[in-house]
């Protein structure tokens, strides 16, 4: 059964008779509260005895037309006394124009009784036009302007709307010698910035553009050689034909462009008036879309350059009119039928026929009449699933039925007497019977032909079309419920867009999971509605159906292992697995609503938990909980507590954002109170959560610290981390930590104090001093596993390693050297010790240096120690003569004595555990860095150059008192080579022997005294620019003085701004308005910097 996308239905039977019995008739008909209307509630009424068959015998047959009573029956054809030539509707009104120069206007009233047609008609007026028994051609109705063109006798005159009351001719003249004329189908709902509406007017060999609006004013003109028989515009684009050919003509372009010849040849008519006449056929073309036009002669589908398109299109016989409704065309055949093509694949939908009496004359395609259409009403119908008292949502549901009952047939047919109406036809009503009738392949065939033929725009038609299609596709889907056909029918109900909650209702053991009553209410179709009532659960569908198909044998296999009842569970367990893959669509047609409290969401995702625990799917449980969800809390604790699966409840608990529940269900876990081997790795898990960044709404101070203790419990190492990469370490009571970290051993302390000095750059000394104190205290522990001596052979390894003599630029410091040897636990130990000695400033030197020497030898600790306590003599004999750390020496020496090596960067990471940064100051850190780099380094201090010449100054005497004479002299000139700048020559000259020969000395002399006359002319030249600017500020002083004239200030003088006398105090004068003020005044008022 094709789809049919139309429906005829008369609307006026006969109008002859009308306008002498008008007012007797309509107060009969009010007598008798049978009031006549365009709508009806009855079934389809069949074709009239002796009628055609209604559909074209080469297609199937499509449902017959119905009737609805306009006008009392009038006599029949034979004895008009007039035909209607032309109709035109807008709104409530229909405009009938006649063949003896009248109009009949009929209004369409609404009925407030609620057992009435919603719509009755009356005529209300017979306008004659004044133009004698000449027929009317066309009236063309204009809303935007309130006005109606009928063409009569080749003159075009113009009416008000909506009475059709004729404008006087003084306001607009009639247009005379037409031949056709057309509007702006692109201004349909529009008015232009002026007000006005486009009239394009053919007379016999010039084409007009009128404006119409308040008046009527030609706009422009064109020759127009051949004149026109008909034509079509849409924006600057016209299509028109004369008697030789169709051409496109662009009102920016001279010239027309010629497309193909009209009709030429004569063709029969038998439905016209003198059966078996001759006639040429009219040309017939019509605006498709904006720049594409048809014309019927070649069936040619042409863009505004006139370039074919699309497919061409078949009819029976030559079209008489068209119409088109896109993506649909509508083509009046000279046989009396209607074809209907789909213009997107160019397929013949549907024929319509009419009774032979109706005689089809013409088609118009206008603004619409309104139609009721009950079969509609009663099928769209919705109701709230719940019982409530809501008269908002009642009355929202009545209008949308009157919405989509209530369309308008704007393509009216005429025929001599009568009038019909292409309706839209319901698809739901014609499939709704097949599916009464369990035809359902056939009704879901025309549903999906419809849904792959609508159109994507987004309309009153869409929507209707795609409300009829939900309810064709439920109904469906509950026919195949009961059928078993579980998951067929789920997926029809997935395409019926039915309300997912309705599904899990049908569930017994998920029907309190289903919010059915919760807002937004559940909406149903009525029909839907009472299916659901008539079919019950899910259960009882599958017992329906065992007891049609088995009831034999039911009773027989009760008494024993039954295959039915195994068939049952079956059946259910396949229920249960269609509707996990429908919940599965349904969750992710809403993926965007997910996670934000959507009822349905809730609803959905709550059963989709069950389904996965009743079937003991844990990773499908752990997919939908790690990932945003709408769970229902209560609902889904309660059924993970019960099936024991409190790993999957931890997660349930997490994705709620309830950190303390996760944490207090995976310690029970992790102590064996609640048992779940899915819990793997279960401290490591505890610890990442503590360390995520979450806010304090959600994990609150004392539970973070609650729960930070209980891992330190499991094992400090875990807990110092979250201690220190905590994202909001830096809230943490430091003091209390390391109060409570003393009883799990000094290596937690160590590491906690390490995050202080190191990352949290902590100011307090008793930090420091308490860290190094512990990697002094680790040292010794080494130093207790292996033996004192190791120290001394690690200095012995260091001297034959390096060679002083051989002055190279890879030497080693012994810091470097210990770096390159890490494989030593103690090594390790020392390193982080040194590395705190040489970056920290705050620690206690005096306890270090107590510490160190209980240690052990540790020469290089004490060295670093001496530094800062500023014992630079002892520190550098150490390194010279105990060492023999030369390169450590001379960097001691640059550094002020603050480092004797560097640190290898691996010792540097093993020893600092970074921080995790909270989101809430990630901005800052990032502020500060960047701050970092962007400084500009300050120049050294006079007083950190003279520290260091004191520095090397020892160094060289330290040098010079080495007793091995050729590494004395290597040495010594390695210093005077490298570090000359920071030794004074006169000074270098006094402590070196005698008996160097100037030669050893010469580079050494010769940098010193270029590098003092360097600096002596440089002072020359700093001291020539400033005597420079001093002069040049004298003159524009001097200059100044002359512009501003003497200033005088006596005592009785004021300070501008603080009223108060000046006196003898400094005085400022305010160059623009020349007020006095005092320096703090004119400071405060930021006329003068603070510092100046």
């Amino acid at each position: 059964m094709p789809f049919t996308p139309y429906t005829s239905q008369t609307i006026l039977p006969s109008a002859n008779g009308v306008v002498d019995q008008q007012h007797a008739s309509i107060q009969q008909q009010q007598q008798q509260q049978q009031p006549t209307s365009f709508f009806t509630r009855r079934p389809t009424a069949p074709s009239p005895v002796g009628s055609p068959p209604d559909v074209n015998p080469s297609l199937p047959p499509s449902p017959p037309s119905r009737f609805n009573t306009l006008l009392p029956s009038a006599s029949n054809a034979a004895s008009t006394s007039f035909t209607i030539d032309a109709v035109e509707a807008w709104d409530t009104n229909l405009y009938l124009g006649t063949s003896d120069g009248c109009v009949l206007h009929f209004i369409l009233e609404e009925q407030s009784k609620p057992g009435e047609v919603p719509y009755a008609s009356r005529l209300e007026n017979k306008i004659n036009l004044g133009f004698g028994r000449k027929s009317i051609e066309r009236i063309l109705v204009i809303p935007q302007v309130s006005k109606a063109v009928v063409l009569c006798d080749s003159t075009l005159s113009f009416y008000w709307l909506p009475a059709f009351a004729p404008i006087p001719v003084s306001s607009i003249p009639h247009i005379k010698g037409v031949s056709c004329f057309a509007h702006n189908v692109a201004e349909e709902g529009r008015i232009g910035e002026d007000g006005t509406i486009e009239l394009c007017v053919v007379k016999r060999r010039v084409l007009q553009i009128y404006k119409v609006g308040e008046l009527v004013q030609i706009k422009k003109e064109m020759p127009l050689p051949d004149g026109a028989i008909t034509l079509a515009r849409h924006g600057r684009n016209l299509c028109l034909a004369d008697y030789n050919h169709y051409k496109l003509i662009n009102l920016l372009m001279p010239n027309p462009t010629p497309l193909i010849p009209t009709p030429q040849v004569t063709i029969s008519s038998p439905t016209m008036l003198g059966a078996g006449s001759q006639t040429v056929p009219k040309p017939v073309l019509t605006v498709i879309r904006p720049d594409e036009f048809l014309v019927v002669s070649g069936s040619i589908f042409t863009d505004s350059h006139g370039s074919p398109i699309r497919g061409t299109l078949q009819w029976a016989s030559y079209p008489k009119a068209l119409c088109v409704e896109f993506p649909y065309i509508a083509a009046l055949l000279r046989n009396g039928t209607i074809e209907i093509h789909n213009i997107l694949d160019q397929r013949r939908l549907q024929v319509i026929t009419f009774p032979q009496s109706f005689e089809a004359r013409g088609m118009s395609f206008g603004h619409g009449i309104k139609v009721w259409m009950e079969s509609m009403a009663e099928r769209l119908r919705r109701r709230p699933y719940a019982h409530i008292n809501d008269e908002e949502l009642e009355s929202d549901l009545k209008r949308q039925v009157s919405k989509f009952s209530t369309v308008p047939a704007r393509i009216l047919i005429h025929g001599r007497d009568s009038v019909a109406a292409q309706i839209v036809t319901p698809l739901v009503v014609q499939v709704d019977n097949l599916l009464d009738d369990r035809r359902l392949e056939e009704a879901l065939d025309m549903a999906d032909q419809a849904r792959n033929t609508m159109s994507t725009e987004n309309n009153v038609y869409v929507e209707r079309m795609q409300s009829e299609l939900d309810y064709i596709y439920q109904k469906a889907g509950l026919l195949l419920l009961q059928e078993t056909v579980f998951e067929d029918a789920f997926t029809l109900l997935s395409k019926g867009n039915i309300d997912p909650r309705m599904v899990i209702h049908l569930f017994s053991d998920l029907a309190a999971s289903s919010r059915v009553n919760e807002s937004p209410y559940v909406l149903l179709f009525d029909g839907v509605y009472g299916l659901l009532e008539r079919t019950g659960r899910i259960e009882d569908m599958v017992a329906k159906t065992m007891e049609r198909n088995y009831s034999p044998h039911l009773e027989e296999d009760h008494q024993r292992s039954s295959p039915t009842m195994e068939l049952r569970r079956v059946l259910l367990r396949n229920a249960r697995e269609a509707l996990e893959k429908y919940l599965t669509i349904e969750r992710g047609k809403r993926r965007m609503l997910i996670g934000k409290g959507d009822t349905v969401c809730k609803a959905i995702d709550t059963a989709l938990l069950k389904l996965f625990v009743t079937n003991d799917q844990d990773d499908s449980i752990h997919r939908l909980l790690e990932r945003p969800n709408d769970c229902s809390l209560e609902d889904c604790v309660n059924t993970l507590i019960r099936s024991k699966k409190y790993y999957a409840l931890s997660i349930l608990y997490q994705s709620k954002h309830m950190y303390e529940k996760v944490l207090e269900t995976l310690t029970k876990i992790y102590m064996g109170e609640l048992p779940d081997t899915r819990f793997t790795n279960g401290l490591e898990q505890i610890k990442r959560l503590l360390l995520r960044d979450i806010s304090p709404e959600h994990l609150p101070m004392h539970a973070l610290m609650q729960y930070a203790w209980w891992v330190t419990e499991q094992n400090p190492v875990d807990g110092v981390e979250i201690f220190v990469r905590s994202p909001r370490a830096k809230e943490m009571d430091s003091s209390e930590i390391l109060e409570k970290l003393e009883q799990f051993g000094d290596e937690a302390v160590r590491s906690y104090l390490d995050y202080l000095v190191t990352t949290r750059k902590s100011k307090e000394p008793k930090h420091h001093t308490r860290l190094a104190l512990t990697y002094v205290r680790s040292v010794i522990l080494e130093l207790e596993a292996v033996s004192k001596d190791t120290l001394h052979e690690l200095v012995e390894e260091y001297k034959q390693t390096v060679n002083p003599s051989n002055v190279s630029e890879n030497e080693m410091t012994f810091v470097g050297y210990l770096g390159a040897h890490q494989q030593s636990s103690l090594v390790r130990r020392r390193l982080l010790l040194i590395r705190l000695l040489q970056r920290s400033e705050l620690y206690d030197p005096g306890a270090l240096l107590e510490a160190i020497e209980k240690a052990g030898p540790l020469d290089i600790e004490k060295v670093i120690v001496y530094g800062r306590m500023k014992r630079h003599e002892d520190a550098l004999r150490i390194l010279i003569h105990d060492l023999g750390d030369f390169v450590g020496a001379e960097t001691y020496c640059v550094t002020k004595g603050q480092s004797t090596g560097t640190v290898p960067a691996i010792i540097m990471q093993e020893s600092v555990t970074p921080a995790r940064t909270s989101s809430l100051s990630k901005k800052q850190v990032v502020k500060k860095k960047q701050q970092e780099e962007d400084a500009i380094p300050l120049p050294e201090l006079p007083e950190e150059n003279d520290e260091r010449r004191a520095l090397f100054s020892m160094l060289l005497q330290t040098y010079l008192s080495i007793k091995d004479s050729q590494l004395m002299l290597v040495r010594t000139m390695h210093l005077l080579t490298t570090q000359g700048y920071y030794l004074d020559i006169l000074e270098v000259l006094d402590l070196i022997p005698d008996d160097w020969p100037i030669q050893m000395l010469q580079d050494f002399l010769i940098r010193s005294l270029r590098r003092s006359l360097h600096d002596h002319r440089n002072s020359q030249i700093v001291v020539s620019l400033s005597r420079g600017e001093n002069v040049m500020a004298n003159s524009q002083v001097i200059d100044l003085y002359k512009d501003i004239g003497p200033i005088y200030v006596d005592p009785q003088s004021e300070c501008h701004k603080c009223h108060q006398y000046l006196g003898d105090s400094i005085v400022v004068r305010e160059h623009r308005h020349g007020h006095l003020l005092h320096l703090t005044c004119a400071k405060a008022a930021g006329l003068v910097k603070a510092d100046e």
